[in-house]
């Protein structure tokens, strides 16, 4: 699977972030995530592209059809690192000024 940072940088498109949201909880055809936006097959296979390369969805090839669905693994990954931050965070201690000798 790809590393966080691809991950996130997947999602750093509105187009693509609405792909994943049709996917959470099912499966759809290629065509059916097309139909859903206006833009051009192309545009949409690029996006799917994006999202497939980062781990995010999976596809599988039924007849000649593709359908794609989200790969959980890629969004356990981002709540790992969510709740890594979190437990950081919370134990955080104040930091003390740099002294004006090591500048």
């Amino acid at each position: 699977m790809a590393n966080i940072a691809d991950i996130f940088k997947a999602l750093g498109d509105d187009t693509r972030i609405e792909i994943v949201r049709m996917l959470m909880g099912q499966s759809l055809c290629v065509c059916d995530i097309i139909d859903a936006f206006n833009l051009t097959q192309p545009a949409i296979s690029h996006h799917l592209k994006i999202l497939k390369q980062a781990g995010i969805i999976d596809d599988s090839k039924e007849g000649k059809w593709v359908f794609y669905s989200i790969n959980a693994a890629a969004f356990q990954s981002i709540t790992g690192f969510v709740n890594e931050y979190a437990q950081y965070k919370g134990r955080q201690e104040k930091r003390t000024p740099c002294s004006p000798n090591r500048l």
